[in-house]
């Protein structure tokens, strides 16, 4: 039975970087604190309770699931201490900036990418909630994967953070992954019995889990509730969610369109080079030839 890579915070950041590269994944024990969880859940909850049963269709939702978009208006607490965080950032830093050099002339032109902000989601998950079938998040942007017995740099154009609401394990459909499963090619997966190569990705509140885009991974069933919930609550799995993606591929969330520009004037300077408001070198999202950082500043 594979296992799930459990590092602290505290530990060099190679030591993440080769859990990712060795298992496409990585759960950090000590990501955050219950207070900090427990203050991004009530910023999110008007948006969960001004919301009927119903929950989306779309990609692997299957309707039960309650979400929360914009999520970084909506919540500072995910904006600042979950998106902006710095072990976060280092790892999308490394895992997905561009840096390419290019000839202009008879001149070397070194022109560098930085990650951007793909989407950034709370999911409210009820009991009564099937698996999912068990995918990789990068198939939003089409990408292409060649078998490989070890990992090469460039290979990835996505890495997720997720945050539990709430502790998560089987019983309420922690999310199902397959480590190693980043290697493989665009074949027909084999995920054989599943005991043998999928692996709940249980968390206590207070823990994260990092993965890359190609790794397949699925919502576990949820299948009873467990009665678990405080009174007057209804029982659910919360995750906030949140994905950073190479700063050459459009983004899932259309950033420049949720969030007005008076509003990202607030947030901090990561986060506003996250959300786009930073050019990609040589040329890639400009206004009126310039980097957009100075329309912040107006």
């Amino acid at each position: 039975m594979p296992t799930l890579p459990r590092l602290s915070r505290s530990q060099p950041l190679s030591d993440f970087i080769q859990a990712l590269e060795k298992h496409g994944c990585v759960l950090i024990t000590d990501f955050t604190d219950p207070e900090t969880v427990a203050q991004a859940n009530k910023e999110v909850k008007p948006w969960l309770d001004g919301q009927g049963q119903a929950g989306a269709k779309v990609g692997a939702l299957s309707g039960n699931t309650q979400t929360v978009t914009r999520l970084i208006s909506r919540s500072p607490t995910v904006r600042e201490k979950f998106f902006a965080d710095s072990l976060y950032q280092s790892l999308s830093e490394h895992f997905l900036t561009l840096k390419t050099t290019t000839w202009y002339g008879d001149e070397a032109r070194t022109g560098q990418s930085d990650p951007l902000l793909s989407i950034a989601i709370t999911f409210a998950i009820p009991p009564g909630t099937s698996a999912q079938g068990l995918h990789r998040d990068d198939k939003n942007h089409h990408a292409r994967h060649v078998a490989a017995s070890e990992y090469s740099q460039g290979r990835d154009m996505l890495l997720g953070l997720f945050v539990p609401g709430c502790d998560t394990f089987r019983a309420n459909g922690a999310t199902r992954v397959v480590p190693g499963s980043h290697l493989w090619g665009d074949e027909t997966p084999d995920f054989g019995d599943q005991t043998s190569t999928v692996v709940d990705a249980e968390m206590k509140v207070g823990e994260a889990f990092i993965m890359l885009g190609s790794l397949y991974h699925g919502g576990g069933e949820y299948a009873k509730a467990l009665e678990n919930a405080s009174s007057g609550e209804m029982e659910r799995r919360i995750v906030y969610a949140m994905f950073s993606c190479s700063g050459v591929h459009r983004q899932e969330e259309v950033s420049f369109l949720s969030y007005p520009v008076e509003e990202v004037k607030t947030y901090s300077k990561v986060v506003q080079d996250r959300l786009g408001w930073k050019q990609s070198e040589p040329n890639l999202g400009w206004v009126e030839l310039k980097s957009p950082e100075f329309m912040l500043a107006a």
